[in-house]
Parts: C-alpha cells; sequence; structure tokens
C-alpha cells in the first residue's frame, strides 16, 4: 500500500506548473499537480490516456476538448480516452492529484 499525505508535498514556482509524481507503476501515474495563479498545464493533443483529476485545494477550470469546468476542493473530474485535456488554475494556487493510465497510445 502506498499512502500519500498531500499537505506538505506542493511546490509552486513563478515559472510554470510543478507536476510532482506520488506513484509510477505498471499501468497508471498518480501525481500531485501543483499550478498557481492563471498557470495551465496540457496533455499533449493525440493523448489517449483515461485521467481522473481531484482537486486538494484552490479553484480553478478542467478543459475538455472545447468545454471548460469550473472546479474546486473535493472536486472529481473524469476524462475518457482521447478527450482533449487542460488544467488551469483561477486565481489563487490550485492543487489537483491527477491518475493517469500508463501505456495508451498517442495518436500519430
Amino acid at each position: 500500500m502506498a499512502l500519500f499525505k498531500t499537505e506538505g508535498l506542493a511546490r509552486f514556482s513563478e515559472r510554470g506548473p510543478v507536476p510532482r509524481p506520488l506513484i509510477v507503476g505498471d499501468n497508471m501515474a498518480v501525481m500531485l499537480l501543483c499550478l498557481q495563479k492563471h498557470q495551465e498545464i496540457k496533455a499533449p493533443e493525440n493523448d489517449l490516456a483515461e485521467t481522473v483529476f481531484t482537486v486538494v485545494s484552490g479553484s480553478g477550470t478542467v478543459r475538455e476538448n472545447d468545454v471548460e469546468h469550473e472546479v474546486g476542493p473535493g472536486d472529481v473530474v473524469y476524462l475518457p480516452p482521447g478527450t482533449r485535456k487542460a488544467l488551469r488554475a483561477g486565481e489563487g494556487a490550485f492543487t489537483v492529484i491527477g491518475v493517469r493510465q500508463l501505456g495508451a497510445k498517442h495518436v500519430t
């Protein structure tokens, strides 16, 4: 079993989002994604990974294809394979746990 207390793990940078791997297994990766005001992190355009985001703190948006959804603490978002996806922080710090399938192929 792996247990992570995310409260003390968040790191932020003025230079851009800070993705911190918590655990990378054979079939999935769990990342702590730390964004400051208005920072954005995007998956590659041709990404086929199945992804779940859980907002730990702050508020922002999750982009699903061309639609943005406002999210806040406790919200869980499921994005199916092949969805274009991105996270964008709102007015302050935005911390999200991202769980993503590994081994999903990129469309070329």
